[in-house]
C-alpha cells in the first residue's frame, strides 16, 4: 500500500517540479547573476525532472507529437553529423541540452497542461513587470539619460537580446489575456502591455521592433476576436506616422551594417553550400568600412546556411513550418493564438540577430526554442480552454 501511494504521489510531485523548472527557463534571466547558475538550475528544476518524469510514467512517452519528434530529430541528427567534416564536438552538450528541454516540456504538458499555460501566463506578467523595474532603475536610478538604450536586469544586459525577450513576453500578456482570472484588474493588463512596449521603444533596436509591427499587423488571420484587425491596423498606423514624424530617430543607425554581413557571409556560404563548415565552426566576417570583423551573420538563418549548409536550413525551415501549422490548426484556441504570435514575431526577430538554436540556454532560446517547446505542448492540450475545438471569445 505504501509503495502504491507513492506511486501515486510521483505525478503530482513532478509535475510541482517541472512547473518551477518551467518558470525558471522564463524568469531566471530576469534575475539570475551568471549564466552558469541558471543552467545548472535548468537540469536541477526541469531536465531532472523531465527525464524521471519519461521514465516512470507512461502517458509521459504516449505525449509525444510523432511528426514534430521526428522533425525535430532530424534537425539535431543533421546538427550532430556536421561535427565529422568540421564542426565543433563541444556542441554535442548543446544539443542535448535542447533535446532534454523539449522532453520536459512534453513531460510537464502531459502531466498538466493547463499548468503549462498557466505558468507562460504568469511568468509573463512577471516579466512585464521586469520591464517597468528595468526602465525605472536605468534611466531614473542610474540616472541613464533617455537616448541611452536600455538594458534589462540580471543577464539581460544586451539591448538587442533582452528587447526579444521582452518581445516575447509582451506577446504572450497580450494574446492570453482571456485566461486571467475574472477579477483580474483590467487596468494592470494594460501596464503589463504598456510595460512591454515601452521597453522595446527605447532599447531603439530596429528588428524586434519590425518584428512586432509584422505581427500585430498579420494577427488578425488568426485572432478570432475583432480587435486583431483593429490592432494590426492601429500597428501600421502608428508606425507610418512615426516614419514621417520622426525619421531621423527611427532610423538612426541605418541598418547597422546588417547587409554587409550578410553579403560576407553569402560569400562564405558558397564556398560549401550543401554541407556547411559545421555545427560550432568558428568564421568571421569583416567589415571592411569599420576595419573589424563579427563572428556571426546577426541572421539565424544566415548563420545556419554557413555552419549547416543548405541542408541544414532546408531541416529548420521545415520544423518551424510544422510548429506553425500546429499552431494555425489550434488558432481557436489561446495557446493557438499565442504560438501564431510568436512564431511570426520570432520568424521576423532571427532575420537581424540571432547565432543559431543549437546554444547553450540563453536570450536567443526565447525566439528560437521557446516556439518550439510550445509548438510540442500543443499536443497534449486537449482540455477545455485550450483544446484546438475550442473557441476563444
Amino acid at each position: 500500500m505504501n509503495h502504491s501511494l507513492t506511486v501515486s504521489r510521483l505525478p503530482r510531485v513532478l509535475t510541482r517540479w517541472l512547473a518551477f523548472g518551467f518558470a525558471w527557463l522564463l524568469l531566471g534571466m530576469f534575475l539570475l547573476p551568471t549564466s552558469k547558475l541558471y543552467q545548472q538550475g535548468l537540469i536541477l528544476f526541469f531536465w531532472l525532472p523531465g527525464l524521471l518524469a519519461v521514465l516512470a510514467i507512461p502517458v509521459v512517452r504516449r505525449s509525444w507529437d510523432g511528426v514534430l519528434l521526428f522533425l525535430f530529430a532530424l534537425s539535431v541528427f543533421w546538427a550532430g553529423l556536421s561535427i565529422g567534416w568540421g564542426g565543433e564536438p563541444d556542441q554535442l552538450k548543446e544539443l542535448l541540452y535542447v533535446c532534454l528541454a523539449v522532453n520536459a516540456m512534453v513531460a510537464l504538458a502531459a502531466l498538466n497542461p493547463r499548468l503549462l499555460w498557466q505558468v507562460l501566463l504568469g511568468c509573463a506578467l512577471l516579466g512585464s513587470g521586469f520591464a517597468w523595474w528595468s526602465l525605472f532603475e536605468f534611466y531614473i536610478w542610474q540616472g541613464q539619460p533617455l537616448d541611452v538604450r536600455v538594458v534589462s536586469t540580471g543577464l539581460l544586459n544586451h539591448t538587442i537580446l533582452a528587447s526579444h525577450v521582452i518581445g516575447v513576453i509582451g506577446l504572450v500578456v497580450l494574446f492570453m489575456r482571456s485566461l486571467l482570472p475574472p477579477r483580474f484588474p483590467s487596468c494592470l493588463w494594460v501596464v503589463a502591455c504598456l510595460g512591454c512596449l515601452a521597453f522595446l521603444l527605447m532599447s531603439r533596436s530596429k528588428g524586434p521592433a519590425l518584428a512586432l509591427l509584422v505581427c500585430m499587423s498579420l494577427s488578425g488571420l488568426w485572432s478570432t476576436a475583432r480587435w486583431g484587425w483593429l490592432a494590426g491596423g492601429g500597428a501600421v498606423f502608428v508606425a507610418l506616422l512615426a516614419a514621417w514624424l520622426l525619421p531621423e530617430q527611427l532610423f538612426r543607425g541605418g541598418f547597422s551594417y546588417r547587409p554587409q554581413l550578410l553579403e560576407q557571409a553569402w560569400l562564405l556560404w558558397q564556398e560549401n553550400p550543401w554541407l556547411g563548415l559545421g555545427v560550432g565552426a568558428d568564421y568571421k566576417l569583416l567589415i571592411s568600412e569599420l576595419g573589424i570583423t563579427h563572428e556571426h551573420a546577426h541572421n539565424l538563418y544566415m548563420h545556419l546556411a554557413v555552419q549547416l549548409g543548405a541542408i541544414g536550413v532546408m531541416l529548420w525551415v521545415v520544423l518551424q513550418a510544422a510548429i506553425f501549422w500546429r499552431a494555425w490548426s489550434s488558432r481557436g484556441s489561446v495557446a493557438g493564438q499565442t504560438l501564431c504570435a510568436l512564431c511570426c514575431f520570432s520568424a521576423v526577430a532571427l532575420l537581424t540577430d540571432g547565432i543559431g538554436p543549437w546554444v547553450k540556454p540563453r536570450e536567443e532560446w526565447f525566439t528560437v526554442w521557446l516556439p518550439v517547446l510550445l509548438g510540442f505542448a500543443l499536443y497534449s492540450a486537449n482540455y477545455e480552454g485550450f483544446s484546438p475545438k475550442s473557441r476563444v471569445e
